[in-house]
């Protein structure tokens, strides 16, 4: 009797169906994954950037009790540009020297990029610029929220940055841009040289290590004015001559740094020169 014993063969692929189940489930997974590094990333970069504003407002509240002028820091330059045994200088601090009174409008690059802002009034009005405040009230740091829709926020302050100062005039707040990045590198000219000899060229300034060091990041100092409001890496150094435009530098006069203002180049002098000559680099 023949037997109708027949092995049946169990064994078989995945289905196009099953497949595609696979894929799918594998991409929702990856999509998962990549959302959540990025919001962990996002939530990172505001915080180091929270962390160095904070700094800034720490820096400035220290600065107001025990700095020089026992008021508050007209410049980020009194901040980084300050000796560094000094109770408030800043350390590893970017600050943006976007042109005028720009905010930052986009992530920046580096994630502890400040944006720096002086509040205050005029001596007998309410200030227009930062070069009108003359009655500084406080300070606002500003930074970069990574975190979906990335914003900038200004909410690290110090002193008064609103309402009615105590001479009866309205406080306003202006980011000054590169007009403080121009005090800062005057500032810096003014503490390394003191009265005894100011540099005669541009590279004279660039080449001092001290000097350089107290120089807001990424700033160089040229012998051609900017002349675009996006020249935000340079700044234009002229010394003091004994007559307009005529050479040789007085190094023990003084001298003048110009920076694009909008429309035009503005200068920040120091010393006590009245005529300025462009010295070769």
């Amino acid at each position: 009797m023949l037997g109708l014993n027949k092995k049946i063969n169990t064994d078989s692929g995945f289905t196009i169906v099953e497949l595609l189940v696979v894929i799918v489930v594998i991409g929702i997974l990856a999509s998962i994954t990549l959302v959540s590094y990025a919001g962990i990333t996002a939530r990172a970069n505001t915080a180091a950037a929270q962390s160095a504003a904070g700094n800034v407002v720490s820096k400035a509240n220290v600065y107001y009790t025990d700095g020089p002028t026992i008021t508050w820091p007209t410049s980020f330059g009194s901040l980084s540009g300050a000796a560094s045994t000094a109770s408030y200088y800043a350390n590893s601090i970017d600050f943006s020297t976007a042109s005028g009174n720009t905010v930052m409008a986009a992530a920046p690059a580096i994630n502890d990029q400040v944006d720096f802002s002086l509040c205050g009034t005029a001596s007998a009005a309410a200030a227009t610029s930062y070069a009108t405040i003359t009655v500084p009230t406080g300070v606002k740091a500003g930074y970069w929220n990574f975190v979906s829709p990335g914003s900038l926020n200004t909410s690290s302050v110090a002193g008064s940055v609103s309402g009615t100062y105590t001479n009866g005039y309205n406080i306003t707040c202006y980011k000054v841009g590169l007009a403080e990045a121009a005090v800062a590198v005057a500032r810096a000219m003014y503490n390394e040289s003191g009265t005894s000899s100011w540099p005669i060229t541009a590279a004279s300034v660039n080449a001092n290590t001290a000097l350089g060091a107290k120089l807001p990041v990424g700033l160089a100092v040229n012998i051609t004015a900017p002349i675009a409001g996006t020249a935000i890496t340079a700044v234009k150094y002229e010394c003091a001559s004994a007559a307009a435009g005529v050479g040789p530098c007085l190094p023990l006069i003084g001298g003048r740094i110009g920076y694009w203002d909008g429309a035009a180049v503005s200068y920040v002098t120091f010393g006590t020169g009245t005529n300025y000559f462009t010295p070769a680099s």
